[in-house]
C-alpha cells in the first residue's frame, strides 16, 4: 500500500484473512477474501471489479480474538477504491463501512483494538 493510501484512511486496519459473501440487490451474491478490517472499513479480493460508490452488504464472521465462537456479520458498505492486485489474484478492494446497528460496531472495534 502506497503511504498515499494510507494517509486517507481515518483507521488503522488490522489483517482479517477470512472468507467472506457479497450480496447484490436481486439476491445476487459471491464469495470474496478480506484482507483486513478496521473500524471504518474493510479491504476485500474479488474477481469483479466494482466502481467507487457502490454499495452492497458483506457477510463474514469475525474470529474471537479470545477464542470464543466467530461473530456473523452483515454489515453495508460502500466501495471507496478498486486497483487489479496481480499478487492477489484478483481486484483488491477498499470498502468503507456505512451506518451500522450498535451491536456490530461494537464487534467490530473490539477486534481491532
Amino acid at each position: 500500500m502506497s503511504s498515499q493510501e494510507s494517509d486517507r484512511r481515518a483507521h488503522d486496519r488490522r489483517p482479517l484473512r477470512i472468507p467472506a459473501r457479497v450480496l447484490l440487490p436481486g439476491d445476487l451474491a459471491f464469495d470474496v477474501r478480506t484482507l483486513d478490517i478496521g473500524a471504518g472499513g474493510m479491504g476485500i479480493v474479488a474477481s469483479a471489479n466494482p466502481k467507487p460508490g457502490t454499495t452492497f452488504a458483506i457477510q463474514f464472521a469475525l474470529p474471537s480474538k479470545t477464542g470464543g465462537s466467530a461473530a456473523p456479520l452483515q454489515i453495508k458498505v460502500k466501495v471507496a477504491n478498486s486497483v487489479l492486485g496481480i499478487d492477489q489474484g484478483g481486484f483488491k478492494i477498499g470498502l468503507q463501512f456505512l451506518p451500522m446497528d450498535p451491536a456490530s460496531e461494537r464487534i467490530i472495534r473490539q477486534y481491532v483494538t
